[in-house]
């Protein structure tokens, strides 16, 4: 099995479990890793747009050249997940309003 075999069946498999598991009891959890989840998430579910563009190439593209599509399809699901994570994590904490 190749890397990016791998990379795939965890975008697809491990991934959406991880989310899941952090998704479980998301009320009780701290802010940050509500902002964390709610990244991930976005960020999988935009790369499966991206995977899914991807794969609709004509098969003329495929071969020879830049490996992109390669990458878009196998790596943007792992990707996305961690980069939209981050970018939740990196986000400022939500003022309250006075009332």
């Amino acid at each position: 099995m190749s890397l990016e075999n791998l990379a795939l069946l965890m975008g697809l498999f491990v991934v959406p479990a991880l989310l899941v598991a952090l998704g479980h009891r998301l009320r009780r959890r701290p802010l940050f890793w509500r902002r964390v989840f709610w990244g991930g998430v976005t960020g999988h579910s935009l790369a499966i747009l991206v995977m899914l563009a991807a794969t609709m190439y004509p098969p003329v593209v495929w071969e020879g050249g830049l490996r992109s599509r390669d990458v878009a399809v196998h790596w943007s699901l792992v990707l996305g997940a961690i980069i939209g994570g981050g970018i939740g994590a990196a986000l400022p904490a939500a003022r309250k309003r006075k009332p």
